[in-house]
């Protein structure tokens, strides 16, 4: 008796083992997938996907087609892999076809599943910014903000060379005073976007300013600041009276650094313009 009881609580141990045992991933697919089923890139942007089969799928053989060719194209890399490719900005639907067998006999029926990727080609976009004044000798950087593929290209081009130019990394430098439009075309693949920005190119112009003395004044100017005059600066008080402007000193080693010395004092505490 005690050991036909042993022989029960063997059993019952070893078919305890037995159920424990997990599922190979064999037995855990049992149809096709997709790596994955959307993806956004820009022009000339690709995702290469891949098709997940069950282990027990025999001669299994993969198709794609794209809804939109203008739009994204695909490509077969291997077996069970598909590059799909951005020509320009819209959305397409790539219709992946797996043909399969699941049995090595003559007498077996080829099977179908399609499965569907949603390609959408985003449009490249550009906008600057940057100062839209600078001073004749000085530059300003204009940048784009909008987010774009890395291979995409900017380029810049001034409506007038002669009152400001730009260089290829978007930096304009003034020339002579007047205006000027700067044009930025951003390109990637069959996708394009263009922006402009007017500049204003002036003589001096004033970054900063503070007050160092009563009838003192430390101001931070962009330009040739060695020919400013006194008679160029206007200051005026709260209540729009000009204070006269006694000298103009710039600093020896930074030119940038310009001292403005009034004939009257600033002593009242009030914002001067």
């Amino acid at each position: 008796m005690k050991s036909s009881k042993k022989v029960l609580a063997f059993a019952l141990a070893a078919a305890m083992v037995v159920t424990a045992v997990p599922a190979t991933n064999a037995q855990a697919a049992s149809t096709a997938k997709l790596s994955a089923t959307k993806a956004t890139v820009y022009s000339e942007g690709y995702k290469t996907v891949t098709v997940k089969t069950p282990k027990s799928w025999k001669s299994v053989k993969v198709t794609a087609t794209s809804s939109k060719k203008s739009v994204a194209t695909v490509k077969k890399t291997a077996a069970k892999k598909i590059k799909v490719t951005g020509v320009k900005p819209g959305t397409a639907k790539v219709t992946v076809k797996v043909t399969y067998k699941t049995s090595t006999k003559k007498s077996a029926k080829a099977k179908t599943k399609k499965l569907t990727y949603t390609m959408k080609v985003a449009k490249v976009g550009v906008a600057l910014s940057g100062d839209s004044v600078v001073a004749i000798g000085s530059t300003t950087k204009l940048t784009n903000t909008k987010k774009n593929s890395s291979r995409a290209k900017i380029t810049y081009t001034s409506s007038d060379d002669s009152i400001a130019t730009v260089a290829a990394d978007g930096t304009v430098t003034g020339v002579k005073a007047g205006k000027a439009t700067i044009t930025a075309k951003i390109t990637v693949g069959k996708d394009s976007a263009t922006t402009t920005k007017d500049v204003e190119v002036k003589n001096y112009v004033l970054k900063s300013v503070a007050q160092n003395k009563t009838n003192e004044l430390a101001a931070t100017i962009d330009g040739a600041t060695k020919n400013i005059k006194a008679s160029e600066v206007t200051i005026k008080t709260p209540d729009n009276v000009v204070l006269r402007v006694k000298s103009v000193s710039v600093d020896d080693k930074d030119a940038a650094k310009v001292t403005l010395t009034t004939f009257s004092e600033m002593r009242d505490g009030k914002e001067y313009t």
